[in-house]
Parts: structure tokens; C-alpha cells; sequence
């Protein structure tokens, strides 16, 4: 009878930690779609302001905080926040992973490892050294090949996972993909023809730097459902005060 009791609170105890869990996906993507929102409406705002001569200064400075396209910018923290965040949640995710019968866990390794490098390129711009070295070609190229590369390198690991968790996972890279390189490819002409600094743009610059963003927010979305769902061994202890 006791053996009863006490399975029965373990179930009970386990759908409550369950359901935190969740929420806690929900929640935690929900604030941060809202947050890169908030920026990317800031940032047009300030933009449509500035170009239209609508502010009551002349000097840019007051309004680069909020300049999604500026490296010292709130936007640009925030980008390097969550891509640090879908890396360590990659390598908690490989940690756990790493478990007899789960041969996948290295790919897990792989995307953390792979977050963490572009969150530190947010901030010191490799991608854009490639284009000092290399005048004649757009970085944009060989992030392609890099797409189709990384594409081909973790298709058994897409493969071996949940069927919900696949289309999350190509959903996020998708947008990711489609504003990093498809929008960045876009707005080339602009570079070429010295246009940069105009309200054109800036426009495409916050749909890319949104892209970015919510491909981001999405993949921390389903990986931290993936956790969920695949909870065994994972171990959440609630305390009462």
C-alpha cells in the first residue's frame, strides 16, 4: 500500500515537473520573441525618425544604442545573448545525450560548439573579415556552401529525432538562414553602390537582424521542448520555502 502511495506521488510529482518545464519553454520563447520585436520596431522607428529629419539633433550617436546594425547596440547584446543561450542549452542537450544507446549526442556537441562561435562572430565580425580578404567575393557565398555543408553533415542527426523536433529544427534554420544570408544577400547592391546609409537599408537590415533573431528564439523554443520530452534522467527538484 505504501509502495501505491508513493509511485503515485512520484507520477504526480513528475507531470508537475513536467508542466514547469513547459511553461517554461513557452514562457522563456515567448519574452524573448517579444524582446527581439521590441528592438527590431525600435530600431525602424529611430530609422524612419532619423533619415525623415524628424528628431531635434543632428548627431547619430543619440539613437545608435538602438541601431540593430551597430555592434555597440542593445540589439547587437541581445543577438549574442541568445545565440550563447541555443549553444549552452545545445551542450546541456549533449551532456545528457551522451547516455548509452544515444550514439547522437556528438552532433548535439557540434551545434553548441557551433552557437558559441556565432555568438562570439556577433561581436567581433568575422564574416565580414572574410569579405576584407576576400574583395572579389561575398561572404554570403561561402555561407551558402557552409549551409549545405553543415545541411549534409547533420542529416542522420535530424533524422534520428522526434518528428515535431525535426520541423522545429528546419523551421528555425530556415528563418535563420533566410535573413543571415538570404536578406545579407539582398541588401549587396546597397554595399556596392555606397548606400548604406540610407532609410532603405536600415529597413532591410531590421527584417534580416529579425530573422536572425526569431531563427534563434525558435531553435531555443524546440530544444528546450525537446528536454521535455525526453526528460528521462533529467531530475527537477521543487522546494517549498
Amino acid at each position: 500500500m505504501e509502495n501505491k502511495r508513493q509511485e503515485d506521488f512520484n507520477i504526480k510529482n513528475e507531470n508537475r515537473q513536467t508542466l514547469l518545464v513547459s511553461l517554461q519553454a513557452h514562457t522563456i520563447g515567448k519574452l524573448l520573441l517579444w524582446m527581439a520585436f521590441g528592438l527590431t520596431i525600435t530600431h525602424a522607428v529611430c530609422m524612419v525618425t532619423w533619415y525623415m529629419d524628424m528628431l531635434p539633433f543632428d548627431d547619430r550617436l543619440y539613437i545608435s544604442f538602438f541601431d540593430l546594425d551597430e555592434e555597440e547596440s542593445l540589439g547587437t547584446w541581445f543577438s549574442t545573448l541568445i545565440l550563447f543561450l541555443a549553444g549552452i542549452l545545445s551542450l546541456f542537450q549533449a551532456r545528457y545525450a551522451g547516455k548509452p544507446r544515444q550514439r547522437m549526442h556528438v552532433f548535439w556537441w557540434l551545434l553548441g560548439i557551433g552557437f558559441c562561435l556565432l555568438s562570439l562572430d556577433e561581436i567581433a565580425g568575422f564574416h565580414e573579415f572574410v569579405n576584407t580578404v576576400s574583395s572579389d567575393t561575398h561572404w554570403t557565398t561561402y555561407g551558402v556552401m557552409l549551409v549545405f555543408v553543415t545541411g549534409f553533415v547533420l542529416l542522420p542527426f535530424l533524422r534520428s529525432l522526434p518528428t515535431r523536433t525535426q520541423l522545429q529544427f528546419l523551421i528555425a534554420g530556415a528563418v535563420y538562414v533566410g535573413g543571415a544570408i538570404g536578406v545579407e544577400w539582398a541588401t549587396i547592391w546597397y554595399e556596392e553602390n555606397d548606400q548604406l546609409d540610407t532609410l532603405a537599408y536600415n529597413l532591410w537590415n531590421a527584417l534580416e537582424e529579425f530573422m536572425e533573431m526569431t531563427g534563434v528564439i525558435l531553435y531555443i523554443y524546440a530544444v528546450l521542448t525537446h528536454i521535455t520530452d525526453n526528460r528521462q534522467g533529467v531530475h527537477i527538484h521543487i522546494q517549498h520555502s
